[in-house]
């Protein structure tokens, strides 16, 4: 019994070792998709999103090329959703070291939404008047940005890290994420953070700030503080 038990064990091993060898071996392929008519994208299952703001709407996907058919772009409701779709082989579950990258470029942008663990980040400065950013389960976004009005919500381990220029920042940090908009100027900032989240602003005019549970606040300028709140050892401090 023991015998079988290590022959197994044996096995095992060299079909994983076979999966990563075949895994390593593949090479890179690229793919233009044509997509258009959309002003939102949607991010997931840990692709890279690279956006440039252009006069056209392209998207080109770069990923191994065993996998790069099973990375899904489509638009529904004027969102272009980006994602893998769900292996049907056990065996594929390393593929998570394969490269899964989209390129994106979009005349107008108004929402951008990650999670399960991508990132994004701008090639150029994002421009337009109304912007939401959602960052969730240890998503990233760093982006460049000239905007009227921003929006921006992270949670569950995530971070956002923003720069450029808006008129109203509307930020919100909870279960342990962070924002970091130091170097993106603002005239008017509402900021709230809970749960271990730490948010850095930076306002020239009207601030609100809100931190609980552990969050922290950091804000650089001089602004006409409107409001602050600070609860169960959440901090606002001026930098």
């Amino acid at each position: 019994m023991r015998t079988i038990k290590t022959l197994f064990i044996f096995a095992f091993i060299a079909l994983i070792s076979l999966n990563l060898m075949a895994a390593k071996g593949n090479s890179d392929k690229t793919q233009n998709r044509q997509v258009s008519n959309f002003n939102g994208i949607k991010v997931s299952t840990g692709i890279d999103l690279y956006i440039t703001m252009g006069t056209t709407e392209e998207v080109k996907i770069v990923a191994d090329d065993d996998i790069i058919d099973d990375l899904i772009t489509e638009v529904k409701d004027g969102t272009l959703r980006i994602y893998m779709k769900q292996a049907n082989n056990w065996f594929n579950w390393n593929s998570g070291s394969q490269t899964r990258k989209a390129y994106v470029t979009v005349k107008e942008l108004e929402s951008i939404d990650a999670s399960s663990g991508s990132d994004v980040s701008s090639e150029n400065t994002l421009t337009g008047e109304d912007l939401k950013v959602n960052a969730s389960s240890g998503s990233d976004v760093a982006i460049d940005i000239y905007y009227k009005n921003v929006w921006v919500d992270t949670s569950s381990g995530s971070d956002a890290k923003l720069s450029g220029k808006v008129k109203t920042l509307n930020a919100e940090a909870s279960s342990g994420s962070d924002i970091v908009a130091k170097n993106l100027e603002s005239k008017i900032c509402k900021v709230s953070v809970s749960s271990g989240s730490d948010a850095t602003v930076n306002v020239a005019d009207e601030l609100y700030a809100n931190a609980s549970s552990g969050g922290d606040i950091g804000y650089y300028g001089n602004p006409q503080v409107k409001d602050i709140n600070e609860s169960s050892g959440g901090d606002v401090s001026q930098k």
